[in-house]
């Protein structure tokens, strides 16, 4: 079979998040089981140079001059942005292959072909407005971009032949907000890689502490979350600074607007690390040096959770302890007490007593660890994960031949 995946986000640029992941672990596995894949990648804007960008703004401002006259500046700069996308879909030929299986409602609303697969990361309007709070402040501004983004949401989803959601309240929301039939939804959870995230000995991550300057002695507890709303981080900073320094030591990775709130609430604090994106082929290094992984996300004021959390299943193939909110597809993974730890959402109080009680019971959950492990390799290995899209795209295939 042939294949070719479309993004917005270009996965061999940028190695940070979710979704990159995602993308680039379905690649690696479709290879490996025999057949052949084709990604078609914009350049994000942020990478292009000036003269880049100019052109970009230039043209936009040339195939919509009276919208540029009378436009909100951030609106238009923000419809820009996406026609920055959409031209570059637009041109591409893809008549040599057997279907396109886009990773977004952007790429698969500017694609010209008839046989489209299209996942669903999340929710596309909503999360827009989520991830741009700092920018987005207007109500009116944030009226006008949710319908723009909601339009296109719709457009992908009427469009696609067939939709895999990443968890199944994703999927109720495309039967109830879009009406698309439920008999061509496959909820398909998250992948990853259990071969490079793997437990380590006490040894052995002790020297990977050495190597990272982290301290020996402490309870780490790791935070690698986008900082956003939805990802609920502001409550671990809330949670830690009421904590005592000489028990715990927390890493904050990531990349997003919150940062600078997350380094005000630990102002004067010790025993923590505020870092910026670490990218996927370096953290985890930082799993593996760690004792617990920490997944604080809420339910945004947008309605946006959490789907299946990269994060959470990279904790657990590395036999972390993971503390997860009781949100989104974090409570269809984690069976409390059994493979790791659920807990109330925008809680600083569950946070902080949760995590006393691994602290003073870590040598006693040595099966919560295990038994962690051998859920994400028994239901979330990537070779697996992509024989169940495989599956997708016979079914897309089969309907279209007959």
């Amino acid at each position: 079979m042939k294949i070719a995946i479309v993004s917005v986000d270009n996965s061999k640029l940028v190695r940070i998040g979710g979704k990159h992941v995602h993308q680039n672990l379905l690649e690696k596995a479709l290879l490996k089981l025999g057949h052949e894949v084709g990604v078609f990648y914009p350049v994000p804007i942020r990478r292009l140079n000036v003269v880049g960008k100019l052109k970009v703004a230039l043209w936009s401002i040339a195939s919509a001059p009276f919208e540029f006259i009378g436009s909100d500046p951030i609106f238009f700069a923000f419809k820009s942005y996406i026609r920055y996308y959409e031209r570059f879909f637009r041109k591409m030929d893809f008549s040599e292959y057997d279907l396109v299986h886009a990773h977004d409602v952007v790429s698969a609303v500017d694609v010209n072909f008839g046989k489209i697969v299209l996942t669903l990361h999340g929710y596309y309007a909503k999360e827009v407005l989520n991830y741009n709070s700092f920018r987005f402040k207007k109500e009116k501004l944030r009226e006008k971009i949710y319908s723009y983004c909601y339009e296109i949401e719709k457009a992908a989803i009427e469009k696609a032949d067939f939709i895999i959601a990443v968890d199944s309240r994703i999927k109720d929301y495309i039967v109830s907000e879009f009406s698309y039939p439920s008999e061509k939804i496959a909820v398909i959870y998250n992948a990853v890689d259990t071969e490079r995230f793997s437990p380590v000995s006490e040894k052995e991550k002790a020297l990977i502490r050495k190597e990272l300057g982290l301290p020996l002695e402490k309870l780490i507890v790791l935070v690698p979350r986008r900082y956003v709303d939805k990802n609920g981080v502001q409550y671990a900073a809330r949670a830690f600074a009421r904590m005592k320094d000489s028990d715990f030591y927390f890493v904050f990775a990531g990349e997003g607007p919150l940062k600078g709130l997350i380094e005000e609430t630990l102002k004067g604090k010790q025993n923590v690390k505020v870092m910026g994106g670490i990218p996927n082929t370096e953290v985890h290094r930082y799993y593996q040096a760690s004792d617990v992984i920490l997944v604080p996300s809420i339910t945004s004021k947008e309605g946006v959770e959490e789907a299946t959390s990269l994060t959470m299943l990279e904790g657990m193939a590395c036999g972390k302890i993971v503390i997860c909110s009781n949100v989104g597809g974090m409570k269809e993974v984690i069976k409390d007490g059994k493979n790791g730890f659920l807990i109330e959402q925008k809680s600083e109080e569950a946070i902080i007593e949760k995590l006393v009680y691994v602290k003073d019971n870590y040598d006693k959950l040595e099966e919560i660890r295990k038994m962690a492990r051998e859920y994400v390799i028994q239901n979330h290995g990537y070779i697996e994960h992509a024989k169940k899209v495989l599956e997708v795209y016979e079914k897309v295939l089969d309907s279209v031949n007959l």
